[in-house]
């Protein structure tokens, strides 16, 4: 690409691109050693930690061995760290869990209750910036090209950061990365910075949407997670008459809310566009039963974001009913507040590798909790799940993330992973544990087969009703003529045989048959809504599958009338 040529986004592709190199010339030699590397980086981390007040607990300056490392620090959850977190967060203490500068805190999305605040390093940042940034950008440039690269980009990840008493700054860990290019959001990416760094009160959607269809020269889309853009194109195909009016006009509808001073700002920043507004016009007259989005933006190249485990059905929605199959897909791998897991080495690939030189790994073979059971990178077998536990560069030790697993393959000598589901999404009533893996699996199966669409579904357990029983709550339009308990007699057929504990105690009366409510329309959208306007990060937000008593109450008040 002519250098002469490039935006300041090229510029800062490239620019990634080639520190990119030497990162992914790293990782490809840790991985045919990963054992070596994690052992050196366990060992270097317990050394420097050894005088913060949880090394002196457990003696981290004795510690000589893997082994010593797991028999003399226990497994751990938030909890163990909740104290020392207030302490360092609201008393400014510091060397009580790490040596490290902790300069953030991420917000966790949290469920209606209180989201925990993870620390998070300078140390920590620097790795995530480097596999998430450089290596992302030199990967993708690889496999597709650099045309990609110069254009503005689609970016739905927003940034709400606020400041704790000791100074740092707490918030979504993307929201942080995302935070980090200040002043040149608006140069780097379509959306203003109304949306990017938005006030809570700002309808984010409608400027993400409106300037995102005022470029036709998008060539690349990052999210968070798939639901995201699959929900971005949902609300565009609803509200593309006023949109499109609004980027003819220069104007922004009176139904649009947002807070008059913003207002004010975003109209300083736009002007009628006509002839946009024509061609746009002529593209959503034709309809939505062909992909749109290539007719939208020709040059339309990759997508990056989370689109494994659960967010795999929004992607195929998103891809089959408005993508097609022209634009690639950057994974991203298994991302989390307390550190970067795993990273793609292509594109269009939905396995990821672990990074030695990021967190130390220890694996839990799923429905096992002895202890001998627990394995170290070099011991895990292809075609098991794990749940992964790490000790990271932020203070965490033998902590249990509670992510499920499934070993996919090897790269080099280092396992590949994908993400299955979150081990606290599990249901039990009496003790059958039933995955969101085989509720997920089970839900599109039978949407599938019986034709009809659903936009998303929850699950609960009647612990009231004799016998109990589960309670699936579920958004969806069934053509004519389907009967809903048809839907429901086969989607606990399928809970039977996805999960045989659940299906034995069925048979015996132990528990009752599924009962299925519907959900009146853009319940979860309203939820996502409600969410963000209590403080939650919209990048971090993911549907609700096993419902708490609180959500319990929120979408059991928005079931259709009829029932």
């Amino acid at each position: 690409m002519d250098p002469s040529k490039l935006t300041l986004s090229g510029q800062m592709n490239m620019k990634g691109y080639a520190e990119g190199g030497p990162v992914y010339d790293s990782i490809v030699e840790m991985t045919k050693d990963p054992m070596r590397y994690n052992t050196e980086l366990l060992m270097r981390m317990l050394d420097d930690n050894k005088d913060t007040e949880y090394g002196r607990k457990y003696g981290f300056a004795d510690i000589k061995s893997v082994a010593e490392f797991q028999e003399r620090v226990p497994l751990t959850t938030f909890d163990d760290y909740a104290g020392y977190v207030y302490r360092m967060t609201e008393g400014g203490e510091s060397g009580l869990i790490s040596a490290y500068n902790i300069a953030h805190y991420a917000k966790t999305s949290g469920t209606m209750g209180n989201p925990k605040r993870i620390p998070v390093s300078d140390r920590a940042m620097g790795v995530m910036n480097r596999y998430n940034m450089q290596l992302r950008t030199k990967v993708i440039c690889d496999a597709i090209g650099f045309d990609w690269a110069n254009p503005p980009y689609l970016n739905l990840i927003e940034s709400q950061l606020t400041t704790l008493k000791n100074g740092a700054t707490y918030g979504a860990i993307s929201a942080k990365v995302i935070g980090q290019m200040g002043d040149y959001l608006p140069m780097l990416m379509t959306s203003p910075l109304e949306a990017l760094v938005p006030d809570p009160k700002t309808n984010t959607r409608y400027l993400h949407a409106r300037f995102a269809l005022m470029n036709p020269e998008i060539t690349s889309m990052g999210f968070s997670f798939s639901s995201i853009l699959l929900e971005l194109m949902q609300y565009i195909e609803s509200e593309w008459e006023m949109l499109v009016d609004d980027i003819e006009k220069g104007t922004i509808d009176e139904s649009v809310k947002m807070p008059a001073d913003v207002r004010a700002s975003v109209l300083g920043k736009i002007q009628p566009m006509p002839e946009r507004a024509a061609q746009l016009r002529e593209i959503f007259s034709q309809g939505f039963d062909e992909p749109i989005m290539p007719k939208i933006w020709p040059n339309l190249t990759i997508f990056s974001g989370v689109a494994t485990g659960g967010f795999a059905t929004y992607y195929n929605k998103l891809r089959q009913r408005y993508a097609g199959d022209g634009v690639r897909l950057f994974y991203v791998g298994l991302n989390a507040s307390e550190g970067i897991l795993s990273v793609p080495m292509d594109v269009d690939c939905p396995d990821s590798v672990l990074i030695p030189d990021s967190v130390f790994y220890e694996f839990i073979p799923i429905d096992s909790e002895d202890p001998g059971d627990i394995v170290t990178i070099d011991g895990v077998e292809v075609g098991k799940t794990y749940e992964i536990v790490i000790t990271n560069q932020s203070g965490f030790y033998r902590y249990r993330i509670r992510d499920a697993v499934k070993v996919t393959g090897m790269y080099n000598n280092t396992p590949m992973i994908q993400f299955q589901y979150r081990i606290d999404q599990t249901i039990s009533v009496l003790g059958e544990k039933t995955t969101e893996l085989v509720l997920r699996g089970v839900a599109e199966r039978v949407e599938r087969e019986l034709g009809y669409s659903m936009e998303d579904f929850s699950v609960f357990g009647d612990v009231d009703s004799v016998p109990m029983r589960y309670v699936m709550l579920m958004e969806a339009t069934l053509p004519e003529g389907l009967d809903p308990g048809a839907v429901a007699a086969e989607l606990d057929k399928g809970l039977c045989e996805g999960n045989p504990s659940y299906g034995d105690k069925v048979a015996k009366g132990m528990l009752d048959h599924l009962r299925l409510l519907f959900l009146q329309p853009e319940t979860y959208l309203l939820y996502r809504d409600v969410m963000i306007s209590k403080g939650a990060a919209s990048a971090q937000l993911k549907p609700p599958r096993i419902l708490n008593e609180i959500q319990r109450r929120f979408f059991m008040a928005l079931l259709e009338d009829d029932q």
